[in-house]
């Protein structure tokens, strides 16, 4: 078990610079950095098939180190560890009794919807609120594959851009909820009540087909993550939350794009591209409700006539 201890002034700084800088992903990005090959893509809903047996035959043939989690104090953490259910350990609980799951769709090379299952355990849920799946978080996390072995782990908290990892680690931060930020007398912070819990998803919610050196093509994947706190985004900084430059509401966020200049809403600041700035035209009455001078049913900074 660890207690988290960082320097206040050092944490200010960081949730500052967060708001002007994307931040760097390393290992959960959608794009890790150590990748090597890009297989052939197999068709997602057979792979996805193969997969979910592969996951749901893991989840009942093992457990993980669950009263550990038990008595954990508010500012306490602890490391995921799976195991297998034998000898020693034919009595524990498996996972398959534990994991809840969570259907997230998947378009494929058809167009056609697969939905895809993972599977998720939450240890404690936080007690501040849930980021959404567009925010920025403050994590710490553990990455792993279902042999067990661990591709990336950051035991030091992290800011990472949910609009940049993997779906999988997207959608399951947004579930747990942040913790309170204790400032202590020698100018450290701590955190207590955050939330902690791990995910296991098919590679369709992860890599899929690309390859690294520590992550075979197609490979499931399982990530413990501890959200210790949030920041609310607006990537372009255009008076628009980046949640609700989602338009079509599927947390795909470079699929949304008014103007169709290859410049995503979220990450740009004339949304409509008709010259007058998003945050010009938004709101002008300041009372909460995009205007829509024509009354067409298209708010202003979303319509270029």
């Amino acid at each position: 078990m660890r207690h988290i201890y960082l320097n206040m002034k050092n944490f200010v700084k960081v949730i500052f610079f967060n708001l002007l800088l994307l931040v760097i992903i390393y290992s959960c990005s959608k794009d890790p950095s150590d990748a090597i090959e890009t297989v052939p893509a197999e068709p997602i809903a057979s792979q996805y098939a193969i997969e979910n047996d592969s996951i749901i035959d893991f989840l009942q043939t093992h457990f993980y180190n669950y009263q550990d989690f038990v008595k954990l104090s508010s500012n306490e953490t602890t490391e995921l560890i799976i195991d297998t259910i034998s000898g020693d350990n034919a009595d524990k609980i498996p996972l398959f009794n534990q994991v809840t799951t969570m259907s997230i769709d998947i378009v494929d090379e058809n167009d056609d919807i697969v939905p895809h299952n993972l599977y998720y355990v939450i240890n404690r849920n936080g007690n501040g609120a849930n980021p959404t799946v567009a925010d920025s978080v403050f994590v710490s996390y553990k990455g792993m594959i279902l042999n067990k072995s661990t591709f990336d782990s950051r035991k030091l908290p992290t800011w990472l851009d949910q609009t940049s990892v993997v779906r999988g680690f997207q959608e399951f931060t947004a579930l747990l909820k942040r913790g309170d930020i204790n400032v202590n007398s020698n100018g450290t912070y701590g955190f207590e009540n955050f939330g902690i819990g791990f995910v296991i998803m098919p590679s369709g919610l992860g890599y899929y087909n690309r390859a690294s050196v520590t992550i075979p093509a197609y490979s499931p994947l399982i990530f413990q993550i501890n959200l210790n706190t949030l920041n609310t985004t607006d990537h372009d900084g255009d008076g628009v939350n980046s949640i609700n430059e989602d338009l079509d509401g599927n947390h795909i966020f470079r699929d949304d794009d008014t103007d169709a200049d290859n410049t995503p809403n979220y990450l740009d600041p004339d949304d409509d591209g008709d010259g007058v700035l998003t945050k010009d035209e938004y709101d002008t009455d300041g009372n909460g409700i995009p205007d829509d001078t024509d009354g067409d049913g298209t708010p202003d900074y979303l319509d270029n006539d």
